[in-house]
């Protein structure tokens, strides 16, 4: 039997807000996270995806000098690297898995538009990845056992984005990019084969600049499982609220 993290929306960076550097990722939520990892013991980690904001280089923000004064991408990897990339490398036994989202494609945007940025500005080089992980275009999934793991922002979202996974993927799909928790499974009444979806929650702040403080549906969190040899599988989501969880029947407070 093997063991399995997955992380998801981490969103490394920063917002300003007031004239002040306001952290997007939630440090409390990462160390929960960490915690349990280092006592879980992975033979798999899987960051799947938005686990760097790139916020400073979002189409989102081109003309708007002042939202991003001051931040600087690279400055934003390495701490990124020091936060998570680092601890999850000492961690795995096996593999190490990092899947494109959505925000981190507007690094492969720019290298569209100016070819000479290619192996400079992309993941891989800002976040100084090693041979040791294995990178996942966006859009494309990652195959582990019986599960397959995807960003999820191909994934229609609204109020049943786990069933409309379940549904598309006709397969056992583990996402995120909706930062909430929810699952679905569709059993064949011929067959008795059944899929299974689920949404993996965020470890980002949960009320960033750009929600204007409405209030949303986030939730923070991440899933963990076990793989058997013939590659069926058991998972399971960790949620995490105010900074703190219990997990496997220990508690952990970042």
């Amino acid at each position: 039997m093997e063991t399995f993290i997955g992380l998801f929306d981490l969103h490394y960076g920063f917002e300003r807000r007031g004239g002040h550097r306001v952290p997007l990722h939630d440090q409390k939520a990462l160390s929960v996270a960490l915690q349990f990892c280092k006592d879980f013991k992975p033979d798999h980690i899987i960051l799947g995806g938005d686990i760097l904001d790139c916020g400073c280089v979002s189409h989102h923000n081109h003309g708007k000098p002042g939202a991003v004064e001051g931040f600087r991408l690279l400055a934003d990897a390495m701490e990124c690297r020091k936060a998570i990339i680092e601890p999850v490398e000492a961690l795995a036994k096996k593999s190490l898995t990092f899947i494109i989202g959505n925000h981190e494609s507007w690094l492969d945007d720019l290298c569209e538009k100016i070819p000479a940025l290619e192996n400079i500005i992309d993941v891989r080089s800002v976040l100084k990845l090693s041979d040791r992980w294995k990178i996942i275009p966006n859009g494309e999934s990652h195959r582990l056992g019986k599960l397959i793991f995807v960003h999820g922002d191909q994934i229609k979202g609204g109020e049943h984005c786990a069933k409309w996974a379940t549904v598309a993927y006709e397969a056992n799909v583990r996402f995120g990019h909706f930062h909430t928790a929810q699952m679905y499974s569709k059993v064949s009444p011929i067959d008795q084969h059944g899929h299974s979806g689920i949404c993996v929650p965020c470890l980002c702040n949960k009320g960033p600049k750009y929600g204007g403080g409405s209030p949303n549906k986030w939730q923070q969190g991440f899933i963990y499982g076990y793989l058997n040899k013939d590659k069926t599988f058991n998972d399971y989501l960790a949620i995490i609220v105010a900074g703190k969880a219990t997990v496997n029947g220990k508690h952990y407070t970042g």
